[in-house]
C-alpha cells in the first residue's frame, strides 16, 4: 500500500513537472520572438527617422523603403531584418563622395534663384536633344553665353530681355539685367545626409542587451496574462 501511494506521488508530480515545463519553454519562445521583433522594429524606427530628418526632398518616400520582416521559425531561434529596398540610394546619401561630371570638364550647378527648388525639370522629349539640361535652359531662359571668372566658378548667363517674366541674380561688372542660369565648378562633394550605416552599426553592438531586456519585459507580461498563466490559481 505504501508503495503504490509512493508511485502514485511520483507519476502525479512527474506531470506537474513536464507540463509547467512545457508552459515555461512556450512563454519563453514567445516572449523572445516578441523581443527580437520589437526591437527590430525599433531599429527601423530609427532609421525612418533619421531619413524625415535629412530633409530630402523625397525623404518621405526614401523612408518608407526601410521596412522590416519578422521569422518566427521553430523554438527558440527567431529573427528579425530591417532593410532597405533601394539600398543603393541609401548608400549614396550615408557617405560623402565627389561628383564629376560625365562628359566635359565642368558641372554645371542650377541657380536656385531662377530654378525652383534648384532643380531642373527634364520633361520627356519627343526627341533624345530635348532631354538635355542645356536644351530646357535655353527653351526656358534664352542662348546661354559663358563668363569665365578666374578666382570663383564660372558662370553660364542668359539676358534678362530673352527669358521674360525670369528673375534672378547679376553677374558682378556685367549688365544688371544678365541673369545666372548655372555656375560651373569641376567637380562638387556631396555630403553625408543619411547616418543610417551608424543606426545599423550601433544596434548590432546594442542588441544584445536590448533584445534581453526586451525579453524579460516579455517574459514576465506573458507570464501574468498568458496561456496557462492562471493555472491552479483557485487552489
Amino acid at each position: 500500500m505504501k508503495g503504490g501511494l509512493g508511485l502514485q506521488l511520483r507519476v502525479a508530480l512527474e506531470g506537474d513537472f513536464d507540463k509547467e515545463v512545457g508552459l515555461g519553454l512556450a512563454r519563453t519562445e514567445r516572449a523572445l520572438a516578441a523581443a527580437v521583433f520589437d526591437y527590430t522594429d525599433q531599429i527601423v524606427d530609427d532609421w525612418r527617422a533619421d531619413i524625415e530628418r535629412s530633409g530630402l526632398a523625397n525623404g518621405e518616400a526614401l523612408g518608407r523603403t526601410v521596412k522590416s520582416r519578422h521569422y518566427r521559425n521553430k523554438g527558440l531561434n527567431p529573427a528579425g531584418l530591417a532593410y532597405s529596398s533601394f539600398p543603393v540610394i541609401q548608400r549614396a546619401f550615408e557617405s560623402e563622395g565627389v561628383i564629376r561630371s560625365p562628359i566635359g570638364k565642368f558641372l554645371l550647378i542650377p541657380n536656385p534663384d531662377v530654378w525652383p527648388g534648384g532643380r531642373v525639370q527634364i520633361p520627356r522629349g519627343r526627341y533624345k536633344g530635348s532631354k538635355t539640361t542645356l536644351f530646357q535652359a535655353e527653351r526656358a531662359f534664352g542662348k546661354l553665353r559663358l563668363v569665365y571668372r578666374r578666382d570663383g566658378p564660372s558662370l553660364l548667363v542668359a539676358d534678362a530681355r530673352e527669358s521674360a517674366g525670369r528673375s534672378g541674380g547679376g553677374v558682378p561688372g556685367h549688365d544688371p539685367q544678365t541673369i545666372i542660369v548655372f555656375f560651373l565648378v569641376k567637380q562638387a562633394r556631396s555630403p553625408r545626409l543619411l547616418r543610417g550605416a551608424e543606426i545599423r552599426a550601433r544596434a548590432e553592438r546594442e542588441s544584445g542587451a536590448r533584445v534581453s531586456a526586451l525579453f524579460i519585459k516579455h517574459f514576465e507580461t506573458d507570464s501574468r496574462t498568458g496561456p496557462g498563466a492562471n493555472d491552479g490559481a483557485a487552489e
